[in-house]
């Protein structure tokens, strides 16, 4: 019998209608995620990342279509459910970070006021449950003094306060899985530090399941399972955090590795950073869309997409290259 996947996105397609044209920007993706496991979304800005897991919650901008797809939760479909249907599972049973704690927060609501609402909304508490639950996730997310604090402002907040209370406010009702959409992006080194070891802490607490979406590979190493590297609306490579790490196999997850800051790297070596910049969507053809930007690129990577191949288990990549050295070591 086939393992029912947490979550499963298969063959997602999506677009952007402009006056003009309409822009692709998730072309046929596919993953999933099970209870309690934390995957790692990587990519440079533009990549599909964030738009890919604001489709699981249909909050795309009114220009965003999904042209094809699914996005199995549970086993059921969320794309051809109603507004009310999908309303009974954003924030009770899938939550979500949003990029800037600084504007995510409303600053005319306390912040007590503002975790209030989902328990409001999806729960029968009573007014005095509703405040012991508040302080309870204050507690949780490490905000000391949740009594004064939940009476306070937004403004009264440092940033890394203001994280913890957005990760409080997605925890209200359990949510079976937390997307944090580049949650330590706005915050100093020593504060992301902090919010990735609370995450943690949390997932283990209550085998919640996570995805976690970045820029940086630096940061998903520490807290993820798996990682999917995404790049001009596909997925180029994934794999286990092992797999990715020490033996990733697409030109551009080794980009994305040299250009993490290593502790270890002496004054006189330098960071290598990934040559261009990101391709534009609608001029995208059959190529392999990171042709351009390789340095192994052969002729045919400008002519046709690479196939998906399996490298091991749980290890897939597209790319031309690998595909000749896998059928060399093959035949030989």
């Amino acid at each position: 019998m086939e393992k029912t996947h947490l979550l499963e996105i298969k063959d997602l397609k999506v677009s952007f209608a402009s006056k003009k044209s309409e822009i692709p920007a998730i072309q046929g993706i596919s993953y999933h995620l099970d209870e309690g496991e934390v995957l790692g979304i990587v990519g440079e800005s533009g990549s599909g990342k964030s738009v890919s897991s604001h489709c699981i919650l249909k909050l795309l901008p009114e220009n965003g279509r999904i042209k094809g797809g699914q996005i199995l939760f549970e086993g059921k479909d969320l794309l051809p459910m109603n507004p009310k249907e999908i309303s009974h599972i954003r924030g009770n049973k899938i939550s979500m970070i949003f990029q800037d704690p600084m504007t995510s927060l409303d600053p005319l609501f306390t912040v007590g006021h503002q975790i209030e609402e989902a328990l409001k909304k999806h729960t029968t508490m009573s007014k005095q449950q509703r405040r012991a639950r508040i302080l309870e996730l204050l507690d949780m997310v490490g905000i000391n003094q949740p009594e004064k604090r939940m009476n306070q402002y937004p403004h009264e907040f440092s940033g890394g306060m203001r994280q913890r209370a957005m990760i409080a406010m997605a925890l209200s009702l359990n949510p079976k899985l937390l997307i944090a959409d580049e949650p330590t992006t706005a915050l100093d080194v020593t504060i992301q530090a902090q919010i990735i070891e609370l995450l943690k802490k949390l997932k283990d607490e209550l085998n919640m399941a996570i995805i976690f979406i970045t820029h940086d590979l630096g940061v998903v190493s520490d807290i993820c399972d798996r990682i999917v590297v995404m790049y001009a609306g596909e997925i180029v490579e994934s794999g286990g955090k092992r797999q990715i790490f020490y033996h990733s196999r697409h030109p551009y997850t080794e980009g994305l590795l040299n250009s993490v800051p290593k502790i270890d790297l002496s004054r006189s070596e330098k960071l290598i950073p990934i040559e261009g910049n990101p391709p534009d969507m609608q001029l995208l053809g059959d190529e392999c869309p990171f042709s351009h930007r390789c340095g192994y690129a052969m002729n045919i990577c400008a002519r046709q997409k690479p196939p998906k191949l399996t490298v091991e288990e749980g290890h897939e990549v597209s790319c031309w290259r690998c595909y000749r050295e896998m059928s060399k070591d093959a035949g030989e």
